[in-house]
């Protein structure tokens, strides 16, 4: 759990640093909670299995089968951007947040419930904290952040790297099709505005897009490849 709050950390930081990163938001007292509408949507079929007919004859065949193939399809309803996940955007309220991308990936792999961030050692803004996970999903809640103030929100999120050998939940990707995998040649096809920024002492490579949506690149040329997504303010220094 600690290695993806250091993800976002880590992340906005470089951004910030080498170009300047930003999620800003009009906090003049006010409380605003945004409701996200729950939809109730099928988990998609994640894994089919083609399997090759086999015809036999009464000689035995000295020829193995044809190997089995697997696709795995890629998750709908929840595009990555720099307001949120899917239909669920930052400041919206906590529990909605859940039961929404529950609804669409199933229950989540693992959630903390809300925390003192103090007595937890986590270097996070406001007074409850809260994370869960769906395996290479990562969403982080609040009840401070730069989205709203005083109310349990929607305030983070991160996806990828993988920790398997495929990402689960597999294929998110923006709203135009860059996704983990998506060549840094991809990437400035869609968004030629996007900003590359090298390694630094901070940490990798980094890109940034207009919207404010942000991440890693494996490095800056364009055959280089996005390691991962990273959306909204978590925590940090």
């Amino acid at each position: 759990m600690m290695s993806r709050r250091v993800l976002l950390a880590t992340v906005c930081a470089a951004a910030l640093l080498a170009a300047g990163c930003s999620n800003e938001s009009s906090n003049d007292g006010t409380t605003t909670t945004s409701v996200v509408a729950v939809t109730t949507t099928s988990v998609p079929a994640t894994t089919t299995i083609s399997v090759p007919a086999i015809t036999t004859t009464a000689a035995p065949s000295t020829t193995a089968p044809a190997p089995t193939t697997t696709t795995i399809a890629a998750v709908v309803g929840l595009a990555l951007s720099g307001a949120g996940i899917g239909d669920a955007l930052f400041g919206a309220d906590a529990e909605g947040v859940v039961a929404y991308v529950s609804s669409i990936v199933g229950a989540p792999t693992s959630d903390s419930g809300w925390q003192d961030p103090a007595a937890i050692g986590a270097a996070c803004p406001g007074n409850e904290v809260r994370f869960v996970d769906w395996n290479d999903l990562y969403l982080f809640f609040s009840d401070d952040s730069p989205a709203a103030s005083g109310v349990r929100h929607f305030a983070a999120f991160s996806y990828g790297p993988a920790f398997g050998p495929v990402l689960t939940p597999f294929g998110l990707a923006t709203t135009a099709g860059i996704g983990v995998g998506s060549t840094v040649a991809q990437l400035l096809a869609v968004y030629p505005t996007a900003v590359i920024n090298p390694e630094t002492e901070m940490g990798g490579a980094t890109f940034l897009l207009d919207d404010g949506l942000y991440g890693f690149v494996s490095g800056v040329t364009e055959a280089d490849t996005i390691t991962s997504f990273v959306g909204g303010i978590g925590c940090g220094e």
